[in-house]
């Protein structure tokens, strides 16, 4: 009998509920662009809470399609923008750490800009098309039959890493400046020079005026911006159109999104917050690396021994800021 107990306790001991995953599609409005999405949430299911290789990623174990914990509560919403030829799977830490404290978040694809969908044409044509994309998953979730109904509307979050962070800032209401922008992305895009003359003429005609645009969403509460990128393209009267509360997270070794670059762009709105890491270069914030990665994609690994300690100070400090930012009692506390 008392074998029996201890063998209980232990499974109550070493067992959490499981992370469950799905994988949503939808037709971008009036075109033929279709994004994916996958959403991570809390599963009914248990099992012990384990990490497994998943291509050149480590990633906790999870439930394809499994039962939501409760469909009578309201979980809180992230949307997540990924980085410059990224995908839904590149941050799933972010997803995974989230979810344990009762969120609902989900990762998108951004056709034609991910590791297996890529175009420069269309990154350097259509970069605000990130926000317009996450806006309209955001409208998706809400009006779908199943997850609109345990969404907390008063807790949407926009977030993303490098391009996926300008992203989240366009979203909170930061506007770029059109001639800024322009010169960012050719200096960053100057290879658009070797395109064909087809492709070098759509590049001509870009209408740079859908830069400075405000991809405002008033449904987001709050922005949580890791190492954004192209912050040379946004000037001060632009960078004071944010709207909404935001944290900015930079690691002091990194060299794609420095962090000067950020405190003298980004950082200079009253109302987002500069956190710096660490010992944390660009790439610390996606997932831990397997050895697979760690042989086919060295240079997202560099930094294989503190990556773990990183991550965990940064969601730290994301607490502590979406804390602040809703104090009121809700399903993370």
């Amino acid at each position: 009998m008392i074998v029996i107990l201890f063998f209980i306790i232990l499974i109550k001991i070493t067992s959490a509920h499981c992370l469950g995953t799905q994988e949503l599609s939808f037709i971008y409005p009036n075109s033929t662009r279709t994004l994916v999405a996958e959403l991570y949430y809390p599963s009914k299911e248990e099992g012990e809470v384990k990490t497994h290789t998943h291509g050149i990623w480590i990633r906790q174990n999870y439930t394809k399609n499994a039962p939501l914990l409760s469909e009578k509560t309201s979980y809180p919403l992230v949307v997540f923008s990924h980085g410059y030829q990224g995908d839904r799977f590149g941050q799933s830490w972010i997803a995974e750490a989230f979810v344990k404290k009762g969120y609902i978040v989900a990762m998108i694809d951004h056709t034609h800009n991910t590791s297996y969908d890529h175009s420069d044409l269309f990154t350097y044509t259509a970069m605000w098309q990130r926000p317009l994309d996450l806006s309209h998953l955001i409208s998706f979730l809400i009006e779908h039959p199943t997850w609109g109904k345990v969404i907390d509307k008063k807790r949407i979050i926009a977030m993303g890493f490098s391009l996926g962070g300008i992203t989240a800032l366009w979203l909170g209401g930061m506007e770029a400046d059109r001639q800024l922008f322009k010169n960012v992305l050719e200096k960053r895009y100057s290879r658009w020079m070797e395109w064909p003359e087809h492709d070098k003429e759509k590049a001509r005609k870009v209408d740079w005026r859908l830069a400075t645009k405000s991809y405002y969403d008033s449904r987001i509460k709050a922005a949580i911006s890791i190492a954004p990128d192209l912050g040379e393209g946004f000037a001060s009267t632009g960078v004071n159109q944010l709207k909404t509360p935001t944290l900015i997270v930079v690691g002091d070794q990194d060299r794609v999104t420095p962090l000067h670059t950020i405190s003298q762009s980004f950082a200079l709105s009253p109302l987002a917050r500069l956190t710096v890491l660490k010992n944390a270069n660009h790439y610390s914030f996606m997932n831990r690396c397997s050895p697979l990665g760690q042989r086919l994609t060295p240079y997202l690994c560099q930094d294989t021994t503190v990556r773990a300690n990183v991550q965990r100070e940064t969601f730290k400090m994301i607490e502590a800021f979406l804390d602040k930012t809703f104090p009121s009692p809700s399903v993370h506390k």
